[in-house]
């Protein structure tokens, strides 16, 4: 009897159009409202996990995600998706039950999961929520940064870099030292508002494994996967660490990690347009959608900081002497 429900269900509705989605949930990644919706209560859940403890900060259109998960008979978690994008089109591919489509010019996107990758909610929410949620809005409302960000007193600092140039542990080591600690992989800078506002995720970590060899407090926290090994420590979790959500940016500080070389710390200006060149040649959406000039002069009004680049092999020089800066600054 069910077998043939699902099949005159499936005859009714065979895009899964009309599918019921009773499961509903608005939270405030980066202060941006989000509404999250769902057959399955383990994929609200699972937001909630990544943005519970934001709070509402913008009166911008909220986006929207929704999330189809189906009953596919299978146990095996899907591989990394592949992630393509056309005019106002962005798809999210790992198999043929596991994928997702945004309209990044709409701020809205599906996904269709199956039960297997739900399962796993690292994996669903690394590959296709955060993911989605992520892109969308950095196509409507925010400029994503590589940068940890993090305040000294009173002075915002960014910390910019490649993936990997180390600015979590660099992050990490600042807030042991008393930093307050904004974000330490990406920050987002508001596209309609005026000045040098970043915000950020403050609520956790993210690191590589190696991390445990720097910081051995750190050893035995959770451990995930987003394609590569990775650690997630909640701040909540580590004790002393002071945490804000937004800060004005006083300085842009551009990191050159070098692993094999004792050269001295060094700390050197770089130009507003090559500031510009590095800030802005992650732009990788297409050319079609009208966002571009509205970022780009995001971009620029974060330029009126002091611009560095800190070249440095071990992390407490470097530390003492963007200290040493900042009391300058303030004298």
């Amino acid at each position: 009897m069910r077998r043939h429900a699902d099949a005159s269900t499936s005859l009714i509705d065979p895009l899964h159009a009309s599918i019921a989605l009773p499961f509903h949930h608005v939270l405030y990644p980066y202060g941006f409202a989000t509404h999250i919706k769902s057959n399955e209560p383990a994929i609200v859940r699972a937001a909630e996990h990544s943005w519970a403890s934001f709070q509402q900060r913008f009166r911008e259109a909220p986006i929207e995600v929704r999330f189809l998960v189906s009953d596919f008979p299978t146990r095996r978690r899907p591989p990394c998706p592949v992630f393509r994008a056309q005019g106002n089109l962005l798809t999210i591919v790992a198999d043929a039950h596991n994928f997702a489509c945004c309209d990044l010019a709409a701020g809205f996107g599906f996904a269709c999961v199956t039960k297997a990758a739900v399962t796993n909610r690292n994996y669903v929410r690394y590959h296709f929520l955060e993911a989605m949620v992520y892109v969308l809005l950095d196509t409507r409302h925010v400029v994503a940064l590589h940068a940890a960000c993090l305040i000294r007193d009173g002075c915002g600092i960014l910390l910019v870099g490649d993936s990997g140039v180390g600015k979590s542990c660099f992050a990490y080591a600042c807030a042991r030292r008393g930093w307050t600690y904004v974000s330490d992989d990406s920050s987002s800078l508001p596209r309609r508002r005026p000045g040098r506002l970043v915000v950020g995720n403050p609520h956790a970590f993210r690191f590589r494994p190696s991390v445990r060899t720097l910081f051995p407090e750190l050893d035995g926290h959770v451990k995930i996967r987003n394609g590569k090994p990775t650690f997630e420590v909640r701040t909540e979790q580590l004790p002393n660490i002071k945490v804000g959500p937004e800060c004005r940016v006083d300085y842009i500080i551009f990191l050159n990690r070098l692993e094999n070389e004792s050269a001295p710390v060094r700390l050197v200006p770089v130009s507003r347009e090559e500031s510009l060149r590095r800030l802005f040649q992650n732009n990788t959406f297409p050319t079609e959608l009208s966002i571009h000039e509205e970022r780009l002069q995001a971009i620029e009004r974060l330029l009126d900081a002091q611009l560095f680049q800190l070249t440095y092999r071990d992390l407490d020089p470097a530390i003492d002497l963007l200290e040493q800066v900042l009391r300058r600054g303030r004298s």
